[in-house]
């Protein structure tokens, strides 16, 4: 089963990796982004199976709800920024600015911790309990090494790294 779960895995990767050479008519720089964002996106993928040790029948059900579960996430996101794209810095708001801003920041949280709740909810329908703890540990584990690695890359060339 686990020869089955490696190819699933990599089979997913390589998909998601390479539906972004499909996609023509984008400006370079967006390109090279959305070419990172679909490579980050297959790792994620593969992380995850691996991590929660899925089958191919628990995947088949498994990433179409995460994956709507990400994306509502996104929009929420997507959405609170541009809020925040319209409002003064702290320093120049007014009190009822900050309150406004506040309340915001409250509600996105709330909705986030529903959205969160409701597909833990849909994702207990067809994987484990241990699986989903395991699902929350390792979103954490992956966006914890994406961020070492975006510190690693912008650090210089320590002095035993030269050429």
């Amino acid at each position: 089963m686990n020869h089955f779960r490696y190819i699933f895995t990599i089979l997913m990767a390589v998909l998601i990796s390479t539906s972004c050479l499909a996609q023509p008519g984008r400006g370079q720089q967006r390109g090279q982004r959305e070419d990172r964002k679909e490579a980050i996106e297959a790792r994620r993928v593969s992380y995850i199976t691996q991590k929660l040790s899925l089958t191919v029948d628990e995947a088949k059900l498994f990433w179409p709800i995460y994956n709507e579960y990400t994306r509502q996430v996104e929009e929420l996101a997507v959405r609170f920024r541009e809020q925040q794209d319209q409002v003064p810095d702290i320093d120049g708001m007014t009190e009822q600015q900050a309150m406004q801003h506040i309340e915001a920041e409250l509600s996105r949280f709330e909705r986030s911790a529903a959205l969160r709740r409701e597909y833990t909810s849909k994702l207990l329908d067809v994987v484990s309990a241990k699986q989903v703890a395991l699902l929350f540990e390792a979103e954490r584990s992956f966006h914890r090494m994406l961020f070492r690695e975006a510190q690693h890359r912008r650090r210089p060339d320590g002095p035993g790294d030269r050429d």
